[in-house]
């Protein structure tokens, strides 16, 4: 879903990033592999994104405005209807 929803949004003002943590280096390259994910994934092995963000479980998800604030986080997977309507928000 995360994948079909960037391909869908590419070059609309938003950009999606996955970020690793909690796991090794190793299994988030696996995933991003198995996934065939095409949009910028990084890893956080050091926790300092987690950190910023306040991310404590995985999955955990995050809109984030041009201004680096938060727009709305969650935890688990998100629907793609709802994925969607928070990029219809930060896409104006």
């Amino acid at each position: 879903m995360w994948e079909r929803t960037w391909q869908a949004w590419k070059g609309k003002g938003v950009q999606f990033v996955g970020i690793g943590l909690l796991d090794s280096k190793e299994a988030c390259a696996g995933f991003i592999r198995r996934h065939n994910l095409t949009f910028a994934n990084g890893y956080d092995g050091d926790g300092k994104v987690a950190k910023l963000y306040g991310f404590t479980y995985q999955p955990f998800w995050a809109v984030i405005g041009k201004d680096g604030s938060l727009v709305k986080a969650g935890y688990g997977p998100a629907g793609e209807a709802e994925l969607v309507s928070m990029l219809r928000t930060v896409a104006r």
